[in-house]
This record gives C-alpha cells, structure tokens and sequence, in this order.
C-alpha cells in the first residue's frame, strides 16, 4: 500500500508538540528558549527555540520510542525508492561511514572513485578496508575531475573478484554523472553492492528533466544531502538501502554507531518537510530552476572573457548525464582565478557563491531563487566582465596555469588507511617528504575531495603541488599543520 506524500508525520508531530505547551524537564538547558541569551533570541527567534526539543521525552516520550521518526524514514524511503531509508543528522558523511563499517572489514578490498569525498577515506581508517581507485579524467579545460566510466568500474571489478562493494560519486561537485545503470549491471554481474555518494542529488529523483538518480538506475545504497540542494536544514542527509546485496540489520546498526544519541528534532522535522516537499511539487519547482539557470548560463557565456560550464561537458569520456543547475564560471581566459572571481563578487556585488577553486567558481540554483537574483549574478558579471576587459591576464594568472590548476595523481598504497594512520610517525619538512610514506590526509575544501590520503607514497608532484598550496593560501582539512610547512608521514 502506497503512503500519501502529503503528510509530514514527524514534521506534525513537532509542531504539536509546540502548540500543547508542556512544561520541559528534560534537554536542551535553554527550556524552550525562556533561559537562551537574548542574542540567540534574536537569531532565531522564539519559535524555532521552542521547538528545540529532545526527541526522548519531548515529541516521541521518555521510552526512547521510535515510532514517529520510522514512520517519516517509511515515507522518505518510498519517495526515493528504497527498501529502508534512514534521516542522518552528521550529514551524509556519516552515512558513507555507515555503509563502508557495513559493506567491509580490515584488509577488505574496496573500488573508489579517487575523487570521493573525505568521509570516504575516513570510513577506510574506521573499517581497516583498502582502497582500489579508480582515477576519473581531469578535464583539461575547466580542471574538475570528470566521472567513473562504466568500462573502468568493469575493469576493476575483474581485476579485483574479491571487492566487497563498488562506490561512485555521481553526480560530481560539478554536476557531472557517471552511467550509473551500467556501472550497477557490472557490479551485480560481479556479485557485488553498487553504493552511489549522491550528495549533490537529493532533487533528481523528483524531476524527470534531470539526470536518472541512484536509486531508479540500479544502486544498492546511497546517500543525498537534503541540504544541499532542497529544504532540509544544514546537516542532514538521508541514506537509502535495498535488502537484496546489503544486510539492513547490520546497516542499521552502524547508522546509530556513526549518528549522535542526542538527534535535533528539527533536523528530522525538515528532511520529512523537505521529502513532503519534493515528493508533492518536486517536477515543477526543480522545472522552474532548470529554466533559470539556463537563461543565466546563457547570458554568461555571451560575457568577454567568461565560461560558464553546460552541456558540452557530455562529451566528455566517462560523462553520461548533467545537472543544469549548477553553474560552474570561469574567468582564466583572462588570467583571473576562482579565488580571485570569488572575492569581487562577495566585495563589490555582495554575491556568495558555493565555492572557489584555482580556475573556477560554482554556485547553486535551486526553485528557491527568484528570476531577480539570477539578474544580479548576470549583471555583477557582465560589469566585472566589462570593468576588466581590458586586462589580458590579471593576478589570478599563476593560479590559472600553475600547479594548483591540476589535481596531482594518486602514487600507490603502501599501506592500508588505517595501518598508516596509527603506525608510528613523525612531521617533517614538506620539502623532506618525497618517497615518504603519508601518516595523514590533505584535502583541500571545498569540495573535500583529497590529494593525499594514509598510506599512499608521496611523489614529487604532490610536493610541488601542497608547496604551492601553502603559498597560495590553500585551505585544507585533515593535516595537523595546516599551514602545510610540514606533513607527517610513517616513520
């Protein structure tokens, strides 16, 4: 029997549990905002404190009931097609945390994209699993990793008949996607889980004018950022799972080792709003941002000196669908880097964008942004354009052409993530580290993708790179010194 989407059972329940106007004994200290500072008052205002609740003895009840948040995870799960779905509140990195601790142990094989996120190799060091990468193109325009190709998933998989799953990130930072459908006919004619990082596809599921989303195309398992891209607060994700390859009972233990014990009830109520959402008026609200981010893409590439990525990206080898709704800019065709693009557009236009990259700025374009704002992106870039059209290379040059321009290439595992990450080691100069063993992960973020991970040799080019990072000011998740002056490695 099919649920009916427009319900909000947990999302219901909180709103409830507001109006009945108990008298709390029970977590968070600030009962219901009459204890919170005045200037948190002001932030967020009465009602959203008011309905910062425990979930045990607030909306559910003191028995720790999960009644309620099951209920609204059966909804969720039958939106995105799943057997079981689970509302994450660390985001979707925990979700992938979840599924590596369920899919693999130590010593395990497991075939990764080379440009997974970070929680990925986290999930390595957790389980004691090592990876087999597959390492996407760089495309040589624009610098972004492309996507796995079906022929290189099938590969792997031959060459490595014991690996206990296969993960693909799809789509891309950039909103790239590899054929998902073939990938999950290689890995099932292997025997083997598909697992899909969909974080940056929470909305294709729910519009047919975009790229086929995990689920639909095949997947054992993925996880989607309700934050990302629709309505759910920041922080929350959901996970998906089908029971045929993957064992649920064992996977929903290692969701609640891997999510905190004291669960926001608002984080629950927006993802259950967020899927109502979708579910309801997914098609036409993800149609209108398609149109708006085209007429936007358009009118950017009429700009001097301005690229804005489209359609053409699916000639690209291993390329097999694209989200139109994001918008990757760039300036180097006259010397200017992201960072620099990134910079005059929050200064002189105050515009945010998601992220800044040597080459590139990306943004987002959701059914939350009016007609007018894609306006003022245009019209701040056609000025910029205009203002430095005369420049032939500006001061964002060396970061166009220079190291930092190309991801370095992975070496060799040496060692398993978790050997490396707690065998004896020792920093030392970056300039000393050249035929080292790493002791530690570099992840340059946004967009969290690393350029060294545990147990992998550290090459030349990888020195010259993180040399010219630390220069450059690169920020970077994961070393202890994240000035870059030195790198711990195995000692």
């Amino acid at each position: 029997m099919s649920l009916d989407q427009r319900e909000a059972p947990y999302l219901d329940a909180v709103l409830r549990y507001r109006e009945t106007g108990y008298t709390p004994f029970h977590t968070p200290g600030h009962k219901l905002g009459k204890g919170a500072p005045e200037a948190l008052r002001e932030l967020l205002g009465d009602p959203f404190l008011q309905a910062d609740v425990a979930m045990a003895g607030g909306v559910e009840d003191t028995r720790e009931s999960t009644h309620l948040i099951r209920l609204a995870e059966d909804y969720a799960a039958e939106a995105w097609g799943s057997d079981r779905c689970w509302f994450l509140v660390n985001g979707s990195t925990s979700g992938i945390h979840a599924l590596v601790l369920t899919l693999c142990g130590p010593g395990d094989e497991v075939i990764i994209p080379r440009n997974a996120h970070k929680s990925m190799l986290a999930g390595l060091i957790f389980s004691g699993a090592v990876p087999v990468y597959l390492e996407p193109q760089v495309d040589p325009l624009w610098g972004i990793p492309l996507t796995v190709s079906a022929e290189a998933a099938q590969r792997a998989l031959g060459d490595h008949p014991a690996a206990k799953a296969i993960f693909v990130t799809s789509p891309t930072y950039n909103g790239l996607g590899s054929d998902l459908a073939a990938v999950a006919a290689a890995a099932h004619a292997a025997g083997v889980p598909f697992v899909t990082d969909q974080a940056w596809g929470p909305h294709l599921r729910f519009c047919p004018e975009l790229p086929v989303d995990a689920m639909a195309a095949g997947a054992d398992a993925a996880v989607v950022s309700t934050h990302k891209l629709i309505s759910g607060i920041t922080q929350t994700s959901v996970l998906m799972a089908r029971a045929q390859r993957i064992n649920l009972a064992r996977l929903d233990s290692m969701v609640a080792m891997t999510q905190s014990t004291s669960p926001q009830v608002l984080m629950y109520a927006s993802i259950d709003a967020a899927r109502r959402q979708m579910a309801t008026r997914g098609a036409e609200l993800w149609r209108g941002a398609i149109e708006q981010a085209r007429w936007a893409r358009d009118e950017l590439n009429k700009l001097p000196g301005i690229r804005c990525l489209g359609e053409e990206a699916l000639a690209r080898r291993g390329v097999s669908s694209f989200d139109p709704t994001r918008l990757t800019i760039s300036s180097c065709d006259r010397g200017h880097s992201g960072y620099e693009l990134e910079t005059v557009l929050r200064d002189d236009y105050r515009i945010a964008v998601e992220a800044a990259d040597p080459l590139n700025i990306v943004l987002n374009v959701t059914y939350g942004d009016a007609h007018a704002d894609l306006e003022k992106l245009v019209a701040a870039l056609r000025d910029y354009a205009g203002r430095r059209a005369g420049q032939a290379g500006g001061s964002g040059s060396a970061a166009c052409t220079g190291l930092l321009a190309r991801t370095p290439a992975f070496t060799r595992q040496v060692l398993s993530p978790r050997e490396a990450f707690f065998a004896p080691s020792v920093a030392l100069p970056l300039a000393a580290c050249t035929a080292r063993v790493s002791a530690e992960m570099v992840t340059p973020y946004p967009p969290g993708i690393p350029v060294l991970g545990p147990g992998e040799a550290v090459s030349d080019e990888i020195v010259a790179y993180l040399q010219e990072g630390a220069r450059a000011g690169l920020k970077v998740h994961g070393p202890e010194d994240r000035t870059l002056r030195t790198l711990r490695v195995v000692a």
